[in-house]
């Protein structure tokens, strides 16, 4: 009966697919969240243009409103400070997603090592087995061998 192979560091690399999995959701929601923040920014400046477009409008001609031209203004500023703060956090998220991702390949990196060990295990375990089996078989053709010559003989 052949010995069943068992690999002694199995948790280990459990362990680790599982620690990159996790690296790899991380990765996700900070991908996740820099698409969210994209389109929060692209939102802004939508904003941005659709409020200078009312301002063009405004100037049309007439009474000038000066209360709704400083309200556009104010609204125009704040919009301004919100991509600018967008920008900020895009570039801290981008900085944040290089550090994840580094970790994740290191997980990866980690995850192949025992992956590889576990091969070349395997391999030197099927090597062995391959051994044992001509090595029996090679018993086996010499006690046939020798029964046969024993009958011949009789």
């Amino acid at each position: 009966m052949a010995k069943r192979f068992k690999f002694r560091f199995e948790t280990m690399l459990r362990i680790r697919r599982q620690r990159e999995d996790e690296r790899k959701r991380i990765v996700a929601g900070r991908l996740r969240e820099i698409r969210n923040l994209q389109n929060h920014m692209a939102s802004l400046e939508k904003q941005i243009h659709d409020e200078l477009r009312a301002i063009r409008i405004g100037r049309q001609p007439g009474t000038i409103d000066m209360q709704q031209i400083i309200r556009h203004r104010q609204w125009l500023g704040g919009l301004h400070k919100g991509v600018l703060e967008g920008q900020a956090k895009a570039r801290f998220l981008e900085a944040e997603l290089a550090r994840e991702r580094a970790d994740l390949a290191e997980a990866a990196k980690q995850r192949r090592i025992l992956e590889k060990l576990k091969e070349r295990q395997w391999e030197q375990h099927r090597g062995e087995q391959d051994r044992v089996e001509a090595l029996a078989a090679d018993d086996l053709t010499t006690v046939r061998y020798v029964f046969d010559q024993q009958v011949g003989a009789s």
